[in-house]
C-alpha cells in the first residue's frame, strides 16, 4: 500500500472537507460579511497566464465568487505577459463566463503617470471595475516623510481622476506605511493628508500585523477609511511577505471581520503568496473552508 505523508493527508483531508462543505449548499456569497468571497489573482499568476478561463472556473468551483485582478499590461513582467494584450471586454467576458465578478484591480505606479493615466482608467472602465487600486507608492531606497507626502499629493490627484470616471481609488498597504518616521507613523500621516472621499485604503493583513499594529483596532478607530482587505494569515514573529492559509496563523479573524462590519469594508480578497511545495490553489481551498465556518 502506498505510504501517505502527514502533510499529504492533512492537505487531502482539507480539500475533501472543502468539497463536502460546498456540496452541502452553504451560501457561497455570504462569507463572512454578506459579501462575495474574493481572491487576488497574483498568487495564481503562473497558472492563470497559461489558462485564465480554466483557473477562474476552478476557483469558482471551490466557492469563490469574486476575483481581484492585476493589470495584465502593468504586471506583464511579473508573470502576466501572455495576457497583456487581452482587450478589456474579453477579460470581462472570461470573468463572467466563470461565474465570478470583478470589482477591483491592482495597477502599478507607472500606470498612473500623466501620459498613460487616461488609458489606464479607460481599461478599468472596460473591465467593469468599481475600485482602482494603486499597488505600491513610488519608492526611494530611504523614504523621508516629505517623500511620503509627495505620494499623498499624487494619491489625491489620482483619486479625483478616478472619481470623475465613477470609480473609487484605493491604495494597497504593505509594511512600510506602518513604520514611524520622526515620531509619526506613515499611515497616520496618510490619513491626515489625503481626502477621505477620494482615497481609501486596502489593508493588507501581513504588513500591518508584522509591524505590531492591531488591524481590528485600527479599522475600528478609522471607520470609512478602508474600502477592502487583503486576507492572508501569519504567525506571531513572522517576517517577510509570505502568507499562510487563513486560519493557520495567529490573526484574530473574528475581531478583524467584526471591525470590518462597521468600518466600511466593501470587499475582501484572499491572497495566497506561497512557495513550492505549497500549492496556491490548495491554500485558497483551505482558506475558503475557514471563512465559510467563521461566525462574525
Amino acid at each position: 500500500m502506498q505510504q501517505v505523508s502527514r502533510r499529504q493527508f492533512v492537505g487531502s483531508s482539507l480539500t475533501t472537507a472543502a468539497v463536502f462543505t460546498f456540496a452541502k449548499g452553504f451560501p457561497l456569497g455570504a462569507d463572512p460579511l454578506g459579501l462575495p468571497m474574493g481572491f487576488q489573482i497574483y498568487g495564481l499568476r503562473d497558472v492563470a497566464a497559461k489558462d485564465l478561463s480554466g483557473t477562474l472556473k476552478q476557483t469558482a468551483s471551490i466557492g469563490y465568487k469574486a476575483v481581484e485582478l492585476c493589470s495584465f499590461h502593468g504586471y506583464s513582467k511579473q508573470g502576466f505577459r501572455p495576457l497583456e494584450d487581452m482587450k478589456p471586454a474579453d477579460i470581462r467576458k472570461v470573468v463572467e463566463d466563470s461565474d465570478l465578478r470583478c470589482e477591483s484591480c491592482h495597477f502599478n505606479a507607472r500606470e498612473w503617470d500623466d501620459p498613460v493615466i487616461d488609458q489606464t482608467i479607460e481599461w478599468a472602465r472596460g473591465v467593469g471595475l468599481k475600485f482602482m487600486i494603486l499597488s505600491m507608492a513610488k519608492q526611494k531606497p530611504v523614504m523621508t516623510m516629505d517623500d511620503w507626502k509627495q505620494n499623498f499629493e499624487l494619491m489625491n490627484k489620482y483619486g479625483e481622476r478616478v472619481k470623475k470616471a465613477d470609480m473609487q481609488f484605493g491604495y494597497h498597504t504593505h509594511g512600510t506605511e506602518w513604520k514611524v518616521i520622526d515620531g509619526v507613523m506613515v499611515f497616520d500621516e496618510l490619513l491626515r493628508s489625503v481626502d477621505a472621499k477620494l482615497v481609501k485604503g486596502q489593508l493588507d493583513m501581513a504588513g500591518i500585523v508584522t509591524n505590531g499594529v492591531d488591524p481590528a483596532d485600527y479599522i475600528g478607530k478609522h471607520p470609512g477609511r478602508f474600502c477592502s482587505l487583503h486576507v492572508k494569515d501569519i504567525k506571531k514573529g513572522q517576517t517577510g511577505s509570505g502568507s499562510l492559509p487563513v486560519g493557520q496563523g495567529d490573526i484574530d479573524w473574528k475581531g478583524v471581520f467584526t471591525a470590518a462590519k462597521v468600518g466600511g469594508i466593501k470587499n475582501y480578497a484572499v491572497e495566497m503568496e506561497v512557495k513550492p511545495p505549497v500549492d496556491p490553489m490548495e491554500a485558497l481551498k483551505i482558506s475558503a473552508v475557514y471563512l465559510h465556518d467563521l461566525k462574525v
